[in-house]
């Protein structure tokens, strides 16, 4: 496993679990789906990509040409190298961008190249090194202050074919937190499964994982990129469709009338070129509201995926023209965000503000006799972007306990309170502390607990976490709970989301109305005009009409007066989406 990699996961192993959610005033926030700018304003990406790789001396110039055709973002490819080394984009060069972005009124987005397919493409580096590569002096003083006008990606294409779902969220939620413990204020976008075009819908999942991470999960866009696993519309809608009912923000991070194959790509390319149909992806995208970057500016090997010939914007493609000028293209649709009509923008960088201190905490039952509290600083912040040092101070049963680590395991041992004291400091001046009280009293954690599971707090609606001693998301054990699933009480909701002259997208939302857990769920329901099924996610299906639902092993568990949903799409007739009964033992 890559070095890199393993110092993330023991950085940053313990989940957010009620992270205090504190998104700054000034900052990008996502909100229900949409993504709104420093002033509250809604943003829509339309724009183009440019790769910095393929002429370093034309991007700045390209910038303002995507900017002058209509576009109001831009995304910038480019080689990060590791560290430095082998990198196309310095300090010098980074400020000239940001300048041409401020100047075209364009929101841009860097997304290193170096680490699509990992981790088994050749030459490809975990999104961990990325950090590194941020981090470097020269382009984090080009960085910090601009968190208005730049987002980082955390990679094109950031991971090449995964062994499953479980997989890509494990790694990628670990990433996220490791970007985000270092550029707390930045927007982080992040890619898809194999090749960023996230065929199982990996990303969907993730979603759900993240949310426990509160104000952090705030500053996450999506993206999906649709080359080759989209050649049917109706496959690009249902990708959209599903995702718009999640609500987080999802951009298509490339689209093309061809694919674009990365460099590291190692499979077998066709034999015949494919066509795709990117006239629909605008379409879709206009339709539910999601962003889009066109593929892009200029200087592809495949001169198809050009939208100017020799970088000339005098020079139009066919596929230029569409892009920009199409009924759903850049220039009918773009907006600019609104921050670009402040008068008092300015690159300055503002006097050092203090940081945020934050502490999460969660209880682990390894097995009757042995309790451990688990807490972690990942919720504090830099409002500058500053580092931040901590100082742990946790005195209770057996002694004080001190840490400098950014997260720390320790002994419970009942009836006893434990005082813990969190300091962080940002190497400036700023230092700022926050305490808790958390008691362990050995009330029903023992009986019948022989689970090796982390134990998720009543008042949690978390369906899971990810244990210190585990390198796996890890469900919540029905084994760990003092209680019975059939003492519980469920309501189950049938919601129509959206539907069109021949489809729907739709959810099931079941609540525990009772005071105990629901250990389990299975649920079941009938269309009487012809409607069916085409696809369902966080959930097994099983049936055709009569179908059923049962819940995957991270929803299994649903505490009392928390709703867990799953959603699905389907066909139906001309007339209305049904709303059918949902029936189940969890449906009283």
């Amino acid at each position: 496993m890559n070095s890199s990699f393993s110092l993330a996961k023991k950085t940053l192993a313990l989940a957010s679990i009620g992270m205090l959610s504190i998104p700054a005033a000034a900052d990008w926030i996502a909100n229900g789906g949409v993504l709104l700018d420093p002033n509250r304003q809604p943003f829509v990406f339309r724009g183009i990509t440019v790769n910095h790789s393929l002429a370093p001396e034309r991007t700045v110039q390209a910038i303002k040409y995507a900017g002058a055709a209509g576009a109001n973002a831009v995304q910038i490819e480019f080689a990060a190298g590791v560290y430095g080394n082998g990198s196309d984009l310095n300090g010098v060069q980074l400020r000239a961008i940001v300048q041409a972005c401020k100047e075209s009124k364009t929101v841009c987005v860097l997304e290193p190249n170096d680490v699509a397919g990992y981790p088994n493409a050749m030459g490809s580096k975990s999104p961990t090194d990325i950090v590194g590569y941020y981090y470097q002096s020269d382009i984090r003083s080009a960085l910090i202050g601009q968190e208005d006008y730049i987002m980082l990606g955390l990679g094109n294409q950031a991971l090449g074919e995964m062994s499953g779902n479980l997989e890509y969220v494990f790694r990628m939620q670990t990433y996220i937190r490791y970007f985000i413990d270092y550029f707390p204020r930045f927007v982080l976008v992040v890619d898809g499964n194999t090749w960023g075009q996230d065929p199982t819908k990996g990303m969907h999942e993730l979603v759900e994982y993240m949310r426990p991470y509160g104000s952090s999960g705030q500053k996450i866009i999506y993206s999906v990129e649709m080359f080759d696993a989209y050649t049917d519309p109706q496959k690009m809608r249902d990708y959209v469709a599903s995702f718009s009912q999640l609500g987080a923000p999802l951009v298509i991070g490339g689209f093309a009338p061809a694919p674009y194959y990365h460099p590291h790509y190692s499979v077998p390319l066709p034999t015949i070129p494919v066509q795709l149909p990117a006239s629909n992806v605008m379409q879709i995208a206009q339709e539910y509201g999601v962003g889009y970057f066109a593929w892009s500016w200029s200087g592809n090997e495949n001169s198809a995926l050009d939208m100017v010939t020799n970088w000339n914007p005098q020079e139009l493609t066919a596929w230029g023209n569409l892009a920009i000028n199409d009924v759903n293209g850049i220039k009918a649709t773009a907006k600019p965000a609104s921050i670009f009509n402040n008068s008092s923008s300015s690159s300055s960088v503002p006097a050092n503000q203090p940081p945020v201190a934050a502490i999460t905490y969660n209880f682990e039952t390894v097995r009757c006799g042995s309790w451990y509290g688990n807490v972690s600083a990942s919720g504090s912040f830099d409002p500058d972007g500053d580092p931040l040092t901590y100082q742990w101070e946790i005195s209770g049963y057996g002694g004080p306990i001190t840490s400098t680590e950014p997260s720390v395991r320790f002994y419970m041992q009942p009836p006893h309170s434990y005082a813990i004291k969190l300091t962080v400091s940002d190497g400036r001046g700023g230092v700022t502390s926050t305490s808790i009280v958390r008691n362990h009293t050995n009330s029903d954690n023992c009986i019948g607990s022989s689970s090796s599971s982390s134990i998720i707090p009543s008042s949690s609606s978390v369906p899971s976490v990810v244990s210190s001693s585990s390198s796996r998301p890890s469900s919540v054990s029905s084994s760990s709970r003092s209680s019975s699933s059939a003492m519980a009480a469920g309501n189950c909701t049938y919601v129509i989301n959206s539907q069109w002259n021949n489809g729907f997208t739709a959810a099931v939302r079941i609540k525990n109305t009772g005071s105990q857990p629901i250990n389990g769920w299975n649920v079941n329901w009938q269309y009487s005009d012809g409607s069916r099924i085409t696809n369902l996610w966080n959930a097994s299906l099983s049936g055709s009409n009569p179908y059923s639902a049962k819940n995957l092993s991270w929803n299994s568990t649903i505490q009392p007066g928390q709703t867990i949903e799953f959603g699905f799409q389907g066909s139906k007739g001309a007339g209305a989406a049904p709303i059918p009964a949902v029936t189940g033992s969890v449906c009283q």
